[in-house]
């Protein structure tokens, strides 16, 4: 692991807020230095957590527009929510991976890093520096790539955005209606990478404690949505039918979902097993005889008469208050939930009480209020969590490397009108796609923003630093 952060830190890293404090992993990775050659969703999740973890995380960004999920929105006083999201605690470095002074400074900044993430395009990255060439420049680097579909198979240059993995792998079929079906309201695909190639990447620096060497990961996030998938799957396989969705409700369990009160909310109620089906009847509906009808007699037969299941808890919920029905389901020990409103969920009272909203910093200086880590189990410290401007730390990191002023002083970017030569569409820029943020033709990326769709890739408001020092 890299000495450097053991002590003080190293120059311009963002280290505050990760003591441990009463068992919490805020330091737990301290030491750790992870270049993020990065963007969107599903690579900035993991070394988002990897930085909460305690490690140093040097995100590794294209001239002109960085990170295109800088450009998804200006929803968090001109910053995209997406970028603040993911990307507080890591240090910002532009790089231009076109030209050989870029490649050779990610070289360098490899030969002593712990961990390699990067959702390029498949293959994008070993064309710039191979992974046999990384594995003999650092042997104990943990080099994990994440991409829609793999490195291998017919899939491997498709296109991965989120909702287009799902689409192949059955998750939106499997939500909504059979009549609509529904992307979720989240990047599913990209999450689920995210966070396997933060379990990978953990245990594969545990490994290395044992034999010394790093290894190389590959995640796919369709890999990944088929073992979510799993249950629908065998039974698809086994039984000759998965269940279908079923919007609100469960599609193997009933009554599980939202029933009206008389003053016409929503609670959630789940029944997960025969004894609080009978507190249900007995205590909530006061519908014991419920009991003794053959269809309710288990779960199997509630979800074969699953509208008879449905209409009898609602025929006796819609004529109780809110109040009474909460109530009794806290008498009768079934598990109950609100149907919360985004806007309601920010004053969650689980939520204040937990300390799960901490403060973040801007490029400006504005403390903006953000969910907590939950890998930590306080809130972070006001005035740490800085969210990086692009290019922000690129001055320092160079400097950190030892480089000459003349290299320093070196230009960073081809003039507008050079050509690109030596360079494929793929890897033409470190997201894997032309300056303009459009994913260039037969390529394939593995993060994005929720609507699936680039932006322009120019940074949103308040995002670019002054010019660092070049290449």
């Amino acid at each position: 692991m890299n000495e450097d952060m053991s002590g003080g830190g190293v120059a311009g890293a963002d280290t505050s807020g990760r003591t441990g404090r009463g068992g919490d992993m805020a330091a737990d990775l301290r030491g750790v230095r992870v270049i993020a050659v990065e963007q969107a969703v599903a690579a900035p999740l993991c070394t988002r957590h990897l930085a909460d973890l305690g490690a140093e995380v040097i995100k590794i960004e294209r001239p002109g527009g960085g990170d295109f999920a800088r450009g998804y929105d200006e929803a968090v006083h001109g910053l995209a929510s997406h970028f603040v999201w993911l990307n507080r605690g890591k240090r910002s470095v532009v790089l231009d991976l076109k030209a050989e002074p870029g490649r050779k400074v990610l070289r360098r900044l490899l030969r002593d890093a712990d961990v390699l993430v990067s959702n390029l395009a498949p293959g994008a990255l070993e064309r710039i520096v191979p992974d046999e060439e990384l594995a003999r420049l650092n042997p104990r680097l943990v080099r994990c790539y994440l991409s829609g579909y793999g490195a291998t198979g017919p899939y491997a240059t498709r296109k991965a955005y989120d909702a287009l993995v799902q689409g192949e792998a059955g998750t939106i079929t499997a939500t909504g209606t059979p009549e609509t079906p529904a992307k979720p309201g989240v990047s599913l695909a990209d999450l689920a990478g995210g966070t396997y190639a933060l379990t990978a990447v953990t245990a594969a620096l545990y490994a290395r404690e044992r034999t010394g060497l790093g290894k190389r990961i590959d995640v796919a996030l369709f890999d990944v949505l088929l073992e979510w998938m799993s249950p629908l799957l065998l039974a698809e396989l086994h039984a000759g039918s998965a269940p279908p969705p079923a919007g609100l409700r469960h599609a193997s369990i009933a009554p599980y979902g939202p029933y009206t009160t008389a003053e016409g909310q929503d609670v959630l109620i789940a029944v997960q097993n025969e004894g609080q089906w009978r507190r249900l009847c007995r205590t909530v509906l006061d519908e014991p005889g419920l009991l003794d009808d053959p269809a309710f007699a288990s779960n199997t037969s509630r979800v074969r008469h699953r509208e008879r299941t449905e209409r009898a808890v609602q025929a006796r919920l819609s004529g109780l208050s809110t109040a009474e029905v909460t109530e009794r389901l806290e008498r009768a020990d079934v598990p109950y939930a609100r149907l919360n409103q985004i806007g309601e969920v920010l004053d969650h009272p689980q939520a204040a009480a937990t300390g799960r909203w901490s403060e973040a910093t801007l490029p400006d200086g504005r403390a903006v209020r953000v969910v907590t880590s939950p890998l930590h189990r306080e809130p972070e410290a006001p005035g740490g969590r800085r969210v990086p401007a692009l290019g922000e730390h690129t001055a320092d990191v160079l400097r950190e490397l030892g480089l000459s002023q003349a290299e320093m002083d070196a230009p960073l970017t081809p003039p507008a009108s050079a050509p690109l030569s030596g360079t494929s569409p793929s890897d033409a820029s470190p997201s894997g796609t032309p300056a303009s943020g459009t994913p260039a033709s037969g390529t394939a990326t593995s993060g994005t923003a929720t609507s699936g769709t680039p932006t322009s890739g120019t940074s949103a408001p308040g995002t670019s630093a002054p010019a660092a020092p070049a290449l």
